[in-house]
């Protein structure tokens, strides 16, 4: 009984380790191998600039790699809330308007300072660049 526990346990044994030997570089790591992984850039602009309250405004993500639009963005979705309010975050979807651009249109009730996070996903890569604008009142 001895005999066979002790077999077990280096059979066992032999066979975990077997298992922790495998090479990194038979994995498929898709863009992630030899440091080939671009980050994505996403940089937001606010239409008109000085927005007034109650006024449509454009919010346009505009997301490339090396300085090149990214054609297939798998999630844009913007995050917006005005800081002196205790409302909840608000989530919108963007609408792809050509390759690697992304807007809404939207009307701020309040005047305020507005936060975005623009929450991306493209070629794998997740980002949530943040930006503030703020919002003037009409009167």
């Amino acid at each position: 009984m001895k005999r066979w526990i002790v077999g077990a346990s280096l059979s066992l044994l032999f066979l975990l380790t077997a298992c922790q030997n495998s090479d990194m570089s038979d994995m498929d790591m898709g863009d992630m191998q030899h440091g080939s992984m671009k980050m994505i850039d996403v940089e937001l602009k606010v239409s008109p600039e000085a927005p007034k309250e109650n006024e449509q405004v454009t919010l346009q993500a505009t997301v490339t790699q090396e300085g090149v639009p990214v054609k297939k963005v798998s999630e844009l979705t913007f995050e917006i809330w005005n800081e002196s309010l205790s409302t909840p975050h608000e989530k919108v979807k963007a609408v792809k308007k050509e390759d690697g651009v992304y807007t809404i249109d939207k009307k701020f009730a309040a005047a305020g300072t507005y936060h975005v996070i623009t929450h991306t996903t493209a070629s794998g890569i997740h980002t949530m660049p943040a930006y503030e604008f703020k919002v003037t009142s009409a009167h």
